[in-house]
């Protein structure tokens, strides 16, 4: 039986805990934090989603994604060294652009916040997939 008041308060929290994970996220290629807690701040939404709305609800709505992610997520992270190769020096020597925005706080990108969205995609990826497996019933 679900619980209206755990689906009221869901739908409240999910959008909020996704701007955290975002918050995280974007944070970690500067400060500490980034893409492996951002990934588990996301699979806690997942899990308050599944136990809300239920597990077949979630699993409809990532199982495209399931078997991707994790492989998108280490292209990514890999790909993040790339550049620094390419400049002949070590693998994820990580490389800082500051790009000046007329009457904005200048714009700072770094191949660490491309590294860190990689490694939140894998995590996220891995985490649907253990999900996944613990929600799938049990054979006859």
């Amino acid at each position: 039986m679900r619980s209206p008041f755990l689906s009221a308060a869901a739908t409240g929290m999910l959008p909020l805990i996704a701007v955290f994970a975002l918050f995280l996220l974007l944070r970690g290629h500067d400060a500490p934090g980034g893409g492996f807690i951002a990934g588990l701040v996301t699979t806690i939404a997942l899990v308050l989603a599944a136990l809300a709305f239920g597990a077949g609800t979630v699993r409809a709505a990532l199982a495209p994604l399931a078997c991707r992610l994790p492989w998108i997520g280490l292209l990514v992270a890999a790909a993040s060294g790339v550049p620094a190769v390419a400049r002949g020096q070590g693998f994820l020597t990580h490389h800082h652009v500051q790009i000046d925005l007329p009457d904005a706080p200048a714009l700072r990108l770094s191949t660490t916040l491309l590294f860190d969205v990689g490694v939140y995609l894998t995590v996220v990826g891995a985490a649907i997939k253990v999900l996944d497996a613990f929600a799938a019933e049990a054979p006859p």
